[in-house]
């Protein structure tokens, strides 16, 4: 009996360590993350998601300065759409061009950083691949978000 209390405490102590970390603020998050989502207009509002390559979606207006957890998305899928951030080679897109509306695509990993902004829904027509990565970006985000 006496050693019940420790086997209790021990399995705590398991479960602590397998939990996921969950990260609130995107600038702290080591490791690889998109930024992506849109702003502009009369009222100059953006709005921001970011993907974290631990499947946390996170989400922030402008007018706040935290971020909110959206939605978690499973390991694979997570694992699908940064893979295809390579494969469709949005890394080497350069586009700069943004509109009184704009779409941006931001992606961040360690010291690398690349940046692409494009009018409203005017894709640059010589990157095909950038209208299907950024509709699977939004394809995270909940119907009620």
């Amino acid at each position: 009996m006496r050693f019940l209390p420790i086997f209790f405490l021990l399995l705590l102590f398991l479960f602590m360590a397998c939990s996921t970390t969950r990260y609130t603020n995107p600038t702290e998050y080591p490791d690889a993350r998109i930024n992506f989502g849109r702003g502009g207009g009369f009222s100059g509002m953006v709005t921001e998601y970011v993907f974290l390559d631990n499947g946390q979606l996170l989400k922030k207006m402008n007018q706040v300065d935290s971020f909110e957890i959206v939605t978690t998305v499973d390991k694979n899928k997570t694992t699908q759409l940064f893979e295809n951030y390579k494969f469709l080679n949005i890394g080497s897109l350069q586009y700069n061009q943004p509109g009184n509306m704009y779409n941006f695509i931001h992606f961040h990993h360690l010291d690398s950083e690349h940046k692409i902004i494009w009018p409203g829904n005017q894709y640059p027509d010589q990157y095909p691949n950038l209208k299907i990565f950024y509709g699977n970006l939004q394809s995270l985000i909940p119907a009620s978000k």
